[in-house]
């Protein structure tokens, strides 16, 4: 499941995976460099115990592919400080750029790169449809959207952009995608007169 949060008196809400996160990041940042320093230094014990000089396997790790091993490793920890500042004061700040997505009794919340807030009342139905995108190869692809509709179906314009505020569908690289039966449950719970529907592919 993805992860949600639900309270009879509260809302049900889809977070990104804390790995999506800034603190996630930083959590795999310090793995890495974690992992870089015990390379290191299972080198330089390997030449001394073999009474060899340090110099080749040193060489040999972090001078490869062109040197990027050794400019990762010289940059990561900038980028870990600068990863730890950000995270420090994210801690005092408001966690709504995590929520993909929230209802509760007052209405419905999507996140995404511009986030809405639409009251029940404002609502004519929640729909799952998905839609063409053209890479910069002319490869096509279709990616699914949830869209908040603010017209009646007879109302609703040709294209879909146009049929509400709408995001990418709830899910990520490391969070599981929200499944169509669990918002059908949570929107029936809230707002059981909405309907909620899976239109498919449409235009736009």
């Amino acid at each position: 499941m993805p992860q949600t949060e639900t309270d009879a008196a509260q809302s049900f809400v889809v977070r990104r995976s804390r790995w999506e996160t800034s603190v996630g990041l930083l959590y795999l940042g310090l793995v890495v460099f974690g992992l870089m320093v015990l390379l290191t230094i299972g080198c330089v014990v390997f030449a001394l115990v073999r009474d060899e000089p340090v110099r080749g396997p040193l060489e040999a790790v972090w001078l490869s592919l062109g040197g990027m091993p050794l400019i990762f490793a010289v940059g990561l920890p900038v980028l870990l400080g600068v990863g730890w500042v950000t995270t420090a004061e994210s801690r005092h700040e408001d966690d709504s750029e995590d929520v993909l997505l929230a209802l509760d009794s007052e209405g419905v919340y999507l996140g995404g790169d511009q986030p809405h807030q639409l009251p029940w009342d404002q609502v004519h139905g929640i729909c799952r449809v998905e839609r063409r995108d053209v890479g910069p190869d002319g490869d096509e692809a279709w990616h699914a959207h949830l869209i908040v509709l603010k017209h009646p179906d007879a109302e609703l314009p040709r294209l879909s952009k146009n049929w509400g505020p709408s995001c990418d569908w709830p899910g990520g690289l490391l969070t599981k995608t929200l499944s169509f039966a669990e918002l059908e449950a949570a929107v029936a719970r809230y707002a059981p007169h909405v309907a909620v529907t899976d239109r498919g592919r449409v235009a736009g």
